[in-house]
């Protein structure tokens, strides 16, 4: 349309004679009678456009067969500012896009029209395809949705469903079937099986604890019922016979005193939240350590340090290791022998003078409630070792047993505490 509408303007401004010719055809042609004529006969063509020019009173002068209607105030807007209007107008009931300018060197305008039918087919059908496609897409949305959506939430359900089947069968045992992935879901996956598998070991932990603690409690308490009992029976006991008894009671309750003070510290011997990690001179707590163990047991107890260290830890449970080794270095040494305590670096080693520790029994003698066969006869409960095993452990160290290098006999008990900022 508008290579027309230039191609016209064009004419009338190159040909100044022709418009001089349609000026006075203009003024005497009568209205809707102009065809064709001063532009040139089949320059329009009826199937490419409809052209027609209007002036101001309404006159129109035809260059196809077909006539646009006309709205004058576009008209009268054109000639008076020269910018073009666009409009759609009905023409015999088919739509036209209609280009309505002003005539260079003319007081009139030219108004050229295209049929949009095709134009506005061919939209229509762009129209239904798009409809169609969009709701294509929105089904594979809505259906890709759904796929990717079960995808992600399966391991979410998974995971309620396990911890509900926790919850109600309390099986600490069962995995949660972590994602092998490195998402969020995979992160608490992990971390639920990390759980559960901690608080099934604490389970298991209490549930020996409480069985091992009932067999060693069953012992004394038998004791001491037996000799109750006896004492009840048997009225006719001599002064000694009736001291002895009382004796082996009190030493009974002693040992059942001693057990659960040690039931107590082991169960919180490595909780103990309240207390500060602070630097400890492992050297100045053996010292101490050792001169109690003097007056407790009136016999000698040697300390030798060398390059002792400072460790971050907590100064109670570290005297309470050492004091357990030491303790358990005297039940097993002979009346009169020498006790002796090495502290070197972050290492602390007791030396008993006893019959030693066989290499059968090595690894074991930090269990619970565990005893060689040699020393079932002697006091204690079989759980002093292990609560120096819990404490190093709390402290990042390791506990261990070694054979002395000269033939004095004895075995040499102690731990390594890491973290040592001090010389090794």
């Amino acid at each position: 349309l508008r290579a027309a509408i230039y191609s016209l303007s064009s004419i009338l401004t190159d040909r100044a004679e022709l418009i001089r010719d349609f000026e006075s055809v203009i003024r005497s042609q009568p209205r809707g009678s102009f065809r064709r004529g001063p532009f040139g006969a089949g320059r329009f063509s009826e199937d490419d456009a409809i052209a027609q020019v209007v002036v101001p009173d309404g006159s129109v002068f035809a260059l196809t067969d077909i006539e646009l209607p006309v709205d004058l105030d576009d008209v009268d807007e054109v000639i008076r500012t020269g910018e073009p209007v666009l409009a759609n107008v009905d023409v015999d009931g088919i739509e036209h896009r209609v280009l309505t300018t002003d005539l260079p060197g003319v007081e009139a305008a030219v108004m050229i029209g295209r049929d949009i039918s095709e134009v506005n087919a061919a939209l229509d059908g762009l129209t239904r395809r798009a409809l169609i496609t969009g709701a294509i897409g929105a089904v594979v949305a809505a259906i890709a949705g759904w796929v990717v959506g079960g995808r992600l939430s399966r391991p979410v359900r998974d995971l309620t469903l396990a911890a509900e089947h926790v919850a109600v069968t309390q099986d600490l045992a069962a995995p949660i079937g972590a994602s092998g992935g490195n998402d969020e879901v995979g992160r608490l996956s992990r971390s639920f099986d990390t759980m559960l598998t901690a608080l099934d070991t604490s389970r298991r932990q209490q549930q020996r604890l409480v069985m091992d603690a009932s067999h060693e409690l069953r012992t004394p308490l038998t004791s001491i019922r037996t000799n109750i009992d006896l004492l009840r029976r048997a009225r006719s006991l001599d002064e000694d016979e009736r001291t002895q008894v009382l004796d082996d009671v009190g030493r009974e309750l002693d040992e059942l005193g001693t057990l659960v003070a040690e039931l107590v510290e082991l169960s919180t011997s490595s909780r103990r939240p309240d207390e500060p990690v602070t630097a400890v001179d492992l050297g100045v707590a053996a010292e101490e350590v050792v001169a109690r163990a003097r007056r407790r047991f009136g016999r000698d107890v040697e300390l030798t340090t060398n390059g002792a260290a400072t460790v971050d830890g907590r100064r109670s449970l570290l005297d309470r290791a050492i004091w357990n080794l030491v303790d358990n270095a005297a039940k097993f040494s002979p009346e009169g022998s020498t006790i002796d305590v090495h502290v070197v670096g972050g290492t602390v080693l007791v030396r008993d003078r006893g019959p030693g520790i066989a290499p059968e029994d090595r690894d074991q003698v930090f269990d619970r409630f565990y005893r060689s066969a040699a020393a079932r006869s002697a006091p204690g409960s079989g759980l002093g070792l292990s609560i120096v095993a819990d404490i190093v452990d709390a402290h990042g160290g390791s506990c261990f047993v070694r054979e002395p290098d000269d033939d004095a006999g004895g075995a040499i008990v102690g731990f390594d505490v890491v973290g040592v900022t001090g010389d090794a």
